[in-house]
Order: C-alpha cells, then structure tokens, then sequence
C-alpha cells in the first residue's frame, strides 16, 4: 500500500491585532500601517507600536521590513518575547531554520510557559528532520495545554516521520477526541491503522474523515488502496 502521512503544520504567531489572511490590499490594514509609522516617528521607543508594524508588514507579505520591524522591537525591549516568537516564525517561512530555532529558543528562555513559541520550536525542528528535537518540543507545548490539538496533531505527524507508529496513532487520537471536527486527524489515523494492517479501522477512520471533508481526495484514494488490499488477501486465501 502506498499512504503517507499528511503533514499539515500551522505557525502560530502570536499578536496583538487579528488580521485575515488575505487582507494584504485592505484598506484598514494599509490605515493600521501608516498609523503604526506615525506612531514610531512621533516615539522612536516606541517598542508595541514597532511590534505591531512587525505584524502588518508580515500580514502585507513584507518580510524583510517585518523582520527590521521586529528587530528594532528588541533593541528597545531585549525580552518582548512575543516579538522573538513572532521574528522565528518569519525566519523559518523564509527558509532560514538556525535562525528561527535560536529566536524561538530566546522566547522561550525569557517565558518558559509560551505554549506557541513550543509549538512553533518543534515545527522548525521539524523542518530540519530533528525529530527527537521535535517531539520535545510538541510535547512540551501539550503539557503546557492539554486541549492543543494542533500540538498533538504535529506531535502525530512527527512520529509517524520515525515510523512510530503506535505513537503517532495516540497523538492523532487524542487530536480527535479534542476536536471531533479535525478531517486530517482521522485520516492520519486511518493511514496508521494501515500500516499495522488493522484494515477495518483504517476504513472507519478515513470514512470519519470523508464524512467531515467529503472532497478529501487523498482519503477516497486510501480507501480504494485498502479495499484493494482487502480483495486481494480475501483472494490469496
């Protein structure tokens, strides 16, 4: 059978302001930005007026003057570890992973308990294939908030990237026990299930995912793969 694991792995940047994905050319974004700008001009110290241009800039898809944004925020305040935070996640959509693993870590040094900056140390981690690096990271981002279903989610995927699978099938469950609605989650478990050849669970778990996302194609292929593989042991006996 040939199923892989989905990985589906969401930053989180933690901000002050909540900005849709696709408001790059909204005029209340652009009238946040030149406010921001006035207010820094007016301040040059102004350290949460440079974190939330930091913001814009990055919703606006300017990482490179988001990145300057965040920067000057932490000359000002060395230990705003939103603005770490915020810095890594940028670090690591521009591909720079070293980066974005030793901003992410300083966030965390100045607020141990920052579930997101935990959560986005293992994505990164992840991204380099340090999966041992990884699953810490996860699981200290669950410890800290047991209904993180994101947090088990990725801890999933990053299992099954070791091929663990028992493991990565207890962290896809208890992503659907926090969140009954999570598609991906049940067909995780599904692919899961197939690999330890419990073919029966495989389908109830990709029929759960269909159920919820009917137009989840990867799950109607897993299926025809397993009924396949269903008629062909049921053949050879």
């Amino acid at each position: 059978m040939k199923m892989v694991i989905v990985t589906v792995l969401m930053l989180l940047a933690l901000v002050n302001v909540g900005y849709c994905q696709d408001q790059g050319k909204d005029e209340s974004l652009d009238a946040a930005l030149k406010e921001f700008q006035q207010a820094v001009e007016k301040n040059p110290n102004y350290a949460e007026a440079y974190y939330n241009l930091g913001i814009v800039y990055s919703e606006k898809g300017m990482a490179g003057d988001a990145i300057a944004a965040y920067k000057k925020t932490l000359e000002i305040e060395p230990n705003f570890a939103k603005a770490h935070n915020n810095l890594g996640v940028i670090y690591y959509e521009a591909g720079r992973l070293d980066e974005a693993v030793e901003t992410l870590k300083k966030a965390i040094a100045i607020s141990p308990q920052y579930v997101e900056s935990h959560y986005n140390l293992g994505i990164v981690y992840h991204g380099k294939k340090q999966y041992s690096d990884a699953v810490a990271a996860f699981k200290k981002a669950v410890e800290l908030n047991p209904n993180f279903e994101k947090g088990y989610y990725n801890l999933g995927v990053t299992y099954a990237s070791t091929d663990a699978i028992d493991e990565s099938l207890a962290a896809f469950k208890k992503t659907v026990e926090i969140n009954p609605e999570y598609s991906d989650a049940y067909y995780n478990m599904g692919v899961a299930y197939a690999k330890k050849d419990q073919l029966d669970e495989a389908i109830k778990s990709l029929q759960k995912a269909l159920e919820l996302n009917p137009n989840d194609d990867k799950a109607h292929f897993a299926l025809g793969v397993i009924y396949q593989a269903k008629r062909k042991a049921k053949v050879s006996k």
